[in-house]
C-alpha cells in the first residue's frame, strides 16, 4: 500500500519579547509555573501534565519524565512515554527550580499541575490548550499550539549553542537525526 502524503504543521516560535509577555500574563492567569517549566525543558504537553512531585529532586533539580497523560475515547489515561528515549531525566535551571520550590508550597496534590475540578488527577490536555490560547491573546502574542512551546525551547537552545545530541536527549528523541530533521 502507498503511504499517505503528510503535510507537517508549520512550526511557530515565540520571540524573546513574546515569551516575556506570555510569562507575565501567565503569572496573572495562574499558569506561570507550567508554562515556564515547558519553555525551560521542551517537554511535550502530556509529559508536563503527567509530572508528579516525586519526579523532581528538589535538591539537585533532576526531573524524571516517566509518563504522559492523554485522552483515549474521552477518558484521561496515564501511560509511559511514546518511546524508550521518552523516559529521561532533565536537569532544571536553578531559577526554574526555585520557582517550582515556591509553587510546591501551595499545591496539595501528588500532581505538579493538578486538575482544579477532579480530585487526584492532573489537568487535562484540552484545558491547558484552552488556557494557553487565552493567555496568548491577553498577552498580545501570535496564536501558537502548545507544541510550539517545545519548538521555541529547541530553537532557542540551538541558537544559544546547545549541541544537537544534548538537545535530542532533552527532547526525548530516539536519535539526534530526528532533532536535526526537525530543527535545521
Amino acid at each position: 500500500c502507498k503511504a499517505p502524503i503528510t503535510h507537517p504543521k508549520e512550526m511557530r516560535v515565540l520571540t524573546g519579547e513574546e515569551i516575556q509577555r506570555l510569562l507575565i500574563q501567565a503569572k496573572e492567569d495562574g499558569c506561570y509555573e507550567l508554562l515556564l517549566l515547558d519553555l525551560a525543558t521542551g517537554l511535550r504537553r502530556g509529559e508536563v501534565l503527567a509530572l508528579q512531585w516525586r519526579d523532581l529532586n528538589l535538591r539537585t533539580g533532576a526531573l524524571r519524565v516517566e509518563r504522559q497523560v492523554h485522552r483515549v475515547r474521552g477518558e484521561l489515561v496515564v501511560s509511559p512515554p511514546k518511546t524508550r528515549a521518552g523516559n529521561r531525566t532533565v536537569l532544571l535551571p536553578a531559577p526554574v527550580l526555585n520557582v517550582l520550590k515556591s509553587y510546591k508550597n501551595g499545591i496539595h496534590s501528588r500532581w505538579m499541575f493538578p486538575s482544579p475540578v477532579k480530585e487526584d488527577m492532573s489537568m487535562t490536555p484540552g484545558a491547558v490548550r484552552r488556557r494557553l490560547q487565552i493567555i496568548l491573546e491577553r498577552a498580545g502574542c501570535k496564536r501558537i499550539r502548545f507544541h510550539d512551546l517545545r519548538h521555541t525551547f529547541a530553537t532557542l537552545s540551538l541558537e544559544n549553542g546547545m549541541d544537537v545530541k544534548t538537545l535530542s536527549a532533552m527532547l526525548g528523541h530516539v536519535s539526534a537525526a530526528t532533532t536535526l530533521d526537525i530543527y535545521t
